[in-house]
Formats: structure tokens, C-alpha cells, sequence
């Protein structure tokens, strides 16, 4: 049966234009090129920019068929970190703040020379609630990864699966 349907899926041209990873991406673009994410948040994390940039080459060379470039590639990312914060997400009349918010926001400046319509300056976002009992110290580093991870995969299907 799945076979079956593969074959109607294939001669209908369904893979025509989308890989099995899900990439949208032309034929006719090959690297990519991703510049350093400096912070510009107030509150400085002095390993997440490196931690970032790292991921965003990792995900579009792991996931996709773009080879990377030092500069000049065909897809050019840039950008910053814009916000990187710790706020009250809940309150509790006893004892105060019960949950607190881990945000970080990115700033991610997309660049494609051979089709400027798919150009964009975004703001990506995500955050994690933790219980405000816990120290902020001994979870920001798992926190902040998966938040790193989030937003990568926002930039990630917003230039690479288009749909």
C-alpha cells in the first residue's frame, strides 16, 4: 500500500520540487554563508553567539544540500542577538513569582542575490517557563540551548521549506 501510493505521489510530481528532508530550496543555489551573530541584548551570555552561529551552519549543512562558504555564499545570513531576559511569567499572592521567562530574540537579516524576493529582516523569538525556585545559574545553559535550537529551526523553515 505505502508503495503504492509513492509511486501516484512520484508521477504526480510531488517530489518534483521538496526532499525527503523537506528543503524548498532552487536548484540553482549551492552554498550558503552565515556571518557572526553578535549580542546586543542588554544581559550578555558571552557563549551564545558563538553557540548560535555554530548551530545556524551545522543545521543548513546538515539538513540541506547547501555547502558553506566563508563569505559570498548564495543564501547569506546575518544578523544579532537582540534580547536575552529573565522576567516573572507567573505570579503567586503567598510567595511571589512562582515561574519566571528565559527569552531570547534574534535578529536574522536573509539575503539571496539570485532571487531578492525571498530577502527578509526578521525578528525570531522563543522562551522556556521555569519554576522560580530554581536557580537561573544551573539552568541556563540547557535553556538556552533549547531555545538556540527553536529559533534556528524558525530561521531554518522560513528560508528552507517556504511552504
Amino acid at each position: 500500500m505505502l508503495s503504492s501510493a509513492l509511486i501516484f505521489a512520484e508521477g504526480c510530481g510531488f517530489f518534483k520540487h521538496y526532499d525527503f528532508k523537506g528543503s524548498n530550496i532552487p536548484e540553482d543555489i549551492g552554498t550558503f554563508t552565515v556571518d557572526f551573530f553578535g549580542n546586543e541584548a542588554s544581559l550578555v551570555n558571552p557563549q551564545l553567539s558563538m553557540n548560535f552561529t555554530e548551530k545556524m551552519k551545522t543545521k543548513f549543512q546538515t539538513e540541506s544540500r547547501l555547502g558553506m562558504q566563508g563569505f559570498g555564499g548564495d543564501y547569506q545570513f546575518s544578523g544579532a542577538i537582540t534580547e536575552y531576559r529573565i522576567y516573572p511569567a507567573s505570579l503567586n499572592t503567598d510567595v511571589g513569582t512562582s515561574q519566571n521567562q528565559f527569552s531570547i530574540k534574534v535578529r536574522c537579516e536573509f539575503n539571496c542575490a539570485k532571487y531578492p524576493e525571498k530577502n527578509f529582516t526578521r525578528e525570531f523569538s522563543f522562551f522556556k517557563i521555569f519554576d522560580a525556585n530554581q536557580s537561573f545559574e544551573s539552568l541556563e545553559s540547557q535553556l538556552s540551548t533549547e531555545i538556540i535550537d527553536q529559533i534556528v529551526q524558525q530561521i531554518f523553515a522560513a528560508v528552507a521549506l517556504d511552504w
